[in-house]
């Protein structure tokens, strides 16, 4: 095709976690998110508007419902000459993709659109790219040297604040921003004005303004107050992070690209159509169906609120209470994988971390990060395609240590964890998979199997049992031998096999016994009136 000066440019924002994460308050840090979910429609579009009156064409915000959805070439042309400046191809994974009518428009959009960048989020950082010469015929052509350049770009990009700060100025101990602005901290009578950053300021003003327009947003319907989500304030006060991110999501995208035979698209039509289904796709199957999943079940949970802080493509952190959260992990874990059509394999891993509702949040939702990682490398070390894991890690202290270090720490290292939620295969495989167990790895229906055989053996027993396998292996053996002589020969039903059928060797059950202890009050203890002291006192004594 005839080149026509067409320049495809790639928006891709930069440090998104840390620019998120900076604070503890989670009014900042929901604001920050939405910041970052709203850059392009609060900062780009309205620069591209100030170039020329129609801007950029959206197929996520088109004026005419009779506006086609597909990209074609001729549309595109067609819509430049209704005065539009370019077109967003694609809009999903972290990346926006426009394609602009000249290099000079593509720099004045650029200009303006970094004016109001540090306007409205003061110091989000996104990085452009852009390719000339392009050949609306080969997309994947167009791609990869669009992605070569960003890469070049990605090294020589600068790191440089926007402000530095002066010796007599005051600044923020978290991120050593000048303090510039007033901001009500709190809700009611018990606030207080709090200096902060103007960053922060921004952020706030975020999440007040989103709060105020009374749209339907699940974070805002989430409750406000941490302390709406304990069980009871001054006896159990116990929250969890639930940190859940999409796997392969790179070779998801690759697939998506190609034929039901094998072959790859290779025009703009083509592949922007695919990418886009997907796109839905993926919102629709990591968001918004699992969302309902996990309001359907907190429902029926005791103190079932829950607190969204991020929710985008593939990945969602939000918080409940301690109690519920092994629960709703799980649930969002099986259902992600029935829902898929035939032939497409959706899976995601997930990293809980309890905390107590006093502690820094930043730091439990780093350590709730970090076990969502220790699947995924799992999977990695591995070479596992398809399957979802989960792990978890009881917050007792150590903050500001990586999960690797604290673990090393407590002499944990070496445990059953993460276990496997689903293994690949059909819907009756997602729990009682037994693929996992033969490469010394635990499944979520083993955890199932030894929850009964723990409840069976009472919980002083179990008690007893992770004492002793922090001892030894010969120490946990005879416990083991211990509880088996005491159990009475006239009821089979009662029986307590630790080995679940020779499914688990010595080593296996000891590394699963004590995982389980460390969270059995909260999560697989029958008796669900129990309390979090009397965790707290078994971690406290050496006990779990």
């Amino acid at each position: 095709m005839e080149d026509k000066g067409y320049i495809l440019a790639m928006y891709d924002i930069r440090g998104k976690q840390d620019y998120i994460y900076k604070s503890n308050k989670i009014k900042e840090i929901v604001g920050g998110s939405y910041i970052i979910r709203d850059c392009f429609d609060d900062c780009l579009f309205p620069a591209a508007e100030e170039c020329s009156g129609k801007g950029i064409f959206s197929y996520r915000r088109k004026e005419k419902k009779e506006d086609s959805d597909d990209f074609t070439a001729e549309r595109f042309e067609k819509r430049l000459e209704e005065g539009y400046i370019g077109e967003v191809i694609y809009d999903g994974g972290g990346n926006f993709f426009v394609l602009y009518k000249t290099h000079d428009i593509y720099r004045e959009v650029n200009r303006r659109f970094y004016h109001k960048l540090l306007e409205h989020t003061y110091s989000l950082r996104v990085l452009t790219t852009y390719i000339s010469d392009v050949d609306f015929e080969d997309y994947p052509g167009d791609r990869k040297r669009l992605y070569e350049e960003h890469h070049r770009r990605e090294q020589a990009e600068s790191m440089i604040s926007p402000v530095n700060t002066l010796p007599i100025v005051q600044t923020d101990y978290r991120t050593s921003l000048p303090l510039a602005k007033l901001q009500y901290i709190g809700d009611g009578k018990e606030g207080r004005d709090e200096k902060v950053s103007l960053e922060s300021k921004k952020k706030y003003e975020k999440y007040a303004q989103i709060e105020k327009s009374g749209k339907e947003d699940r974070q805002i319907q989430g409750t406000r107050l941490l302390d709406e989500l304990i069980t009871k304030k001054g006896e159990e006060s116990l929250l969890a992070v639930i940190y859940i991110d999409g796997n392969n999501m790179g070779a998801q995208v690759e697939k998506c690209l190609k034929k039901a035979d094998g072959t790859a698209y290779t025009s703009y039509e083509d592949c922007v159509k695919a990418l886009r289904q997907f796109s839905s796709e993926i919102q629709q199957h990591y968001i918004t169906d699992r969302i309902r999943d996990v309001d359907v079940l907190l429902s029926e949970k005791e103190n079932g609120k829950r607190r969204f802080v991020i929710y985008a493509g593939d990945e969602v952190t939000f918080i409940c209470n301690a109690r519920n959260a092994y629960d709703v992990a799980m649930e969002y874990l099986t259902k992600l994988a029935e829902s898929p059509a035939e032939g497409t394999v959706r899976t995601s891993c997930a990293g809980i971390a309890v905390f107590h509702s006093h502690a820094p949040f930043t730091e439990a939702y780093r350590i709730a990060e970090e076990c969502c990682e220790s699947g995924k490398k799992l999977m990695k070390q591995e070479k596992i395609e398809c399957a979802s894991l989960i792990d978890f890690h009881y917050c007792q202290g150590a903050f500001g240590t990586s999960l690797e270090e604290i673990r090393k720490e407590e002499d944990t290292e070496d445990s059953s964890r993460p276990w496997f939620v689903y293994c690949g295969g059909s819907r009756s495989d997602i729990e009682t998979s037994q693929s996992s167990e033969k490469t010394g790895y635990i499944t979520s229906g083993t955890v199932r199997m030894m929850q009964e055989m723990l409840n069976r053996a009472g919980r002083s027993n179990i008690k007893n049992l992770a004492i002793s396998a922090k001892k030894s292996a010969a120490d946990f053996k005879s416990e083991l031998e211990r509880i088996r002589a005491h159990q009475p020969d006239d009821k089979p039903d009662k029986k307590i096999d630790f080995s679940l059928g020779g499914r688990l060797n010595d080593e296996m059950q000891k590394k699963l016994i004590y995982d389980m202890v460390i969270v059995y009050d909260l999560w697989f203890a029958q008796d669900e009136t129990k309390t979090a002291e009397d965790q707290d006192e078994s971690m406290e004594k050496g006990e779990a």
